[in-house]
This record gives C-alpha cells, sequence and structure tokens, in this order.
C-alpha cells in the first residue's frame, strides 16, 4: 500500500486525510487542488513533492475530473518486461464494454454493447467462441439493450445476463445466446458478476441504492439476491457493510474456496466529486452477505471496474481499468486472500488512446492460462462519430 499498514483500513485512511490536508493547506495549494484530500505517495518528503506537481488543476476543465493524474504518485518510475500474450478483436469498431465466460463445453460467450449511429440506448450483440477467443462469431441479434453487462454459466449450460437499464436487466438464454428471455430486478446499481453457489442457486450481490455523486444519498447497504430459478425470481436481504460511507456501487463479488465472500466496491472518495476521484475498496463477509467487514483500500484513486477472480493456486486476480495515465486496463495479485495486493508490480494488459477504457474481465481456462475482455479507445477522436473510437478485444495471457 502507499503508506504502509496503515492503509489497510479505511478508518485509518481518514486519519491520513486530515493529516493530508493539513500539508496542503501549509503549503498555500490553491483552491482548485481542493479535492486532492489524500497524502499521495509513501513518505511525507514524498508527499510534499507531489502535492506542488499534482495542485492547479481547475477540475471543471476537466470531463468528470478526469485529468489523468488525479491521485498518482509521481514520485516514481516504473520498469517494463514484455511478454508475449495473444490479442484479437470481437465485432466491429464501436463495440464496447464486454462481459465473458466459458460454456460447460468449453465454449466461449462473449456479450458487448455497442452503440450504433448515435443512438440513445446500447444494443448488446453475443458473440461465441469455440478455439479459445482466437476468433468470435456473432451468434444473432438480441433484443437486448443495455450497459455494463456480465454474464453467468449455469451448471446445466443456461446463461444468465445481467446489464445496466431503468431496471437491472437479467436476461437467460438456454441456448448459448442465441435467444433470450428477459426480465429484470427492481433496483438502479448493476453487478459486475454473480455467484453461482455450490447447491446451483444464483447470487448477486450489488449496492442497494447506489449514489455516483458522492453527496451521502445512496445507502450504505449491500443488496443480496438469490435466484433458484435461474433468475425468473429472486428474494432479497440486505447486507450490512461496516461504515458510513453511501457512495458506491459495481459491485464484484466473488465465493472464495474456503466459503468467505469478497466484494469489491467502486466508490467516491469523500469531498470529492468525478470519477477522477473514484477508488475501490475490498470487504468480506463470512456469513453468507449478512454482515461485511470495514472497507478496507485495494487499489489507487482512479483505478476502478475491478473485477475478481480466484485462480486455481488460491491466489486472487484482480483486473480493473486505469482512470488515469497510463489509460488502458491492468491486473494485480494479492497472495494471501484479498488483505494485500502487488501494486508495486500492476500488469499491463492492454492500453488506450483516451480515457474511454472498461469493464475488464478475466477467466482461467483449462490449461491455467488467462483470458481478458476488455473495452479500450482505439482510435483519434471524431466528432463525427464518437462512438466508432472504442473497440472490444481479448488478449489471452500468463501470469508473469
Amino acid at each position: 500500500m502507499r503508506i504502509g499498514k496503515l492503509c489497510d483500513s479505511i478508518h485509518a485512511r481518514m486519519l491520513l486525510e486530515v493529516v493530508w490536508m493539513a500539508i496542503w493547506l501549509a503549503l498555500g495549494c490553491s483552491a482548485t487542488y481542493a479535492q486532492e484530500t489524500q497524502p499521495v505517495g509513501k513518505t511525507v518528503e514524498d508527499q510534499q513533492r507531489n502535492a506542488v506537481l499534482l495542485e492547479g488543476y481547475d477540475y471543471g476543465k476537466y470531463v468528470e475530473s478526469l485529468t489523468g493524474y488525479t491521485g498518482q504518485d509521481r514520485q516514481r518510475i516504473g520498469a517494463i518486461t514484455y511478454h508475449h500474450a495473444v490479442r484479437t478483436r470481437v465485432g466491429p469498431r464501436g463495440s464496447y464494454k464486454a462481459a465473458m465466460m466459458m460454456l460447460p463445453d468449453g465454449k466461449l460467450v462473449l456479450a458487448a454493447c455497442r452503440r450504433e449511429n448515435a443512438a440513445p440506448q446500447f444494443a448488446i450483440h453475443v458473440y461465441q467462441s469455440a478455439d479459445q477467443g482466437l476468433t468470435w462469431q456473432e451468434v444473432g441479434e438480441t433484443p437486448l439493450t443495455g450497459k455494463e453487462p456480465s454474464l453467468t454459466a449455469l451448471r446445466g449450460g443456461g446463461l444468465i445476463l445481467t446489464a445496466q437499464a431503468p431496471k437491472t436487466l437479467v436476461a437467460r438464454s438456454s441456448d448459448g445466446g442465441r435467444t433470450w428471455e428477459t426480465g429484470s430486478v427492481p433496483g438502479a446499481d448493476y453487478p459486475r458478476n454473480l455467484i453461482v453457489q455450490p447447491d446451483g442457486s444464483v447470487l448477486m450481490v450489488r449496492a442497494k441504492s447506489p449514489d455516483w455523486t458522492g453527496q451521502g444519498n445512496g445507502s450504505p447497504l449491500l443488496e443480496i439476491g438469490l435466484t433458484r430459478d435461474a433468475g425468473k425470481t429472486w428474494q432479497c436481504s440486505d447486507g450490512v457493510v461496516d461504515w458510513r460511507e453511501t457512495g458506491f456501487g459495481e459491485v464484484s463479488a466473488i465465493r472464495l474456496k474456503d466459503g468467505r465472500l469478497l466484494a469489491a466496491l467502486r466508490r467516491q472518495i469523500p469531498g470529492t466529486k468525478g470519477e477522477g476521484f473514484e477508488t475501490t475498496v475490498l470487504t468480506e463477509s463470512s456469513d453468507g452477505g449478512k454482515h461485511w467487514s470495514a472497507p478496507r483500500a485495494m487499489v489507487r484513486p482512479a483505478e476502478v471496474h475491478v473485477s475478481l477472480a480466484e485462480l486455481h493456486d488460491g491466489r486472487i486476480l484482480a483486473t480493473y481499468s486505469n482512470y488515469h495515465l497510463p489509460w488502458g486496463v491492468f491486473a494485480v495479485v494479492s497472495a494471501d486472500g484479498g488483505k494485500t495486493w502487488d501494486l508495486d508490480h500492476p500488469i499491463e494488459l492492454a492500453l488506450s488512446a483516451g480515457y474511454y477504457v472498461g469493464w475488464p474481465v478475466t477467466i482461467e481456462l483449462p490449461d491455467h492460462s488467462l483470458l481478458t475482455c476488455y473495452a479500450i479507445e482505439a482510435y483519434a477522436y471524431s466528432r463525427q462519430a464518437p462512438h466508432e473510437n472504442v473497440v472490444t478485444e481479448v488478449v489471452r495471457w500468463n501470469l508473469p
């Protein structure tokens, strides 16, 4: 972590924020810097140097405060080592955030959202691959519209898709994604993924009432949804989180081999506004989601869209989006059940020409290689057709 073990909890971070504000005032930083509420750097000296380098931004001139530097330690260099990978594109230009899952027969299914001709809604297109991601074929247009999709493979071969919509879209397919039966679940937030439990039931963990403004108008609770009929009906209950914050959502949750639930929450840093000042915290539950631990810092500011996966050797992989420079998709590993993360050795999976990146999902293939789907901005910005700047890709890789 950036400042040692103190950053292992949100409560300790609050104390650091008070210290940082004193440093900020002592340095005489201007009002345009008021959103940098956390210390940036491993030492006090680093924090003071970073304060000068990060000072002076008028965040009103940047979309969602996405300056490229928010919250980043500029007192460091990177030593990059390249490793071979296999990268392919899915669908045409304009395909954006995607979800991916492997069926019991080994085929891969990917659902990507795409906005065509500046349409107000994103259409969801479904693709299959029979060669572990080397080639993809669209398996038929769907009636689905939405954004931020997730895919879950059921034991019997069925699929559940969720997506962002006025109500969370829940769609079911029994033929590999060719046809869908649609439904919805009341509530504004959408999960990053669903959890298939040992008894075959499916668990949904999401924010009960998300609030992306950071003004405290949401709920501090998680909502736990349970379905035993492949998403047709849901039973919902509250998951109590040991904190008072309310600006969070886009939950990625997994069940570990030891039975614990681990959840990554995208949250707005208190006292800030804009996606450049959002980050991700981690919480866990040992009672099936009824109670959750005090969230602890996981990644750095402007690192969001976290997707969690437990690997065959027990390590946990977190794949995420950089909403800071370098824009793109990255991954980090935890070897202790999510308590700490190797943030000094992030894995660069894809770079983007701009901040339109996101929603990376990684699955482990039978040979233990990894396949990650993601969206990046691959082309220069076009005012005439901005939706054609982005693409959906997959990359097959191995942990260094």
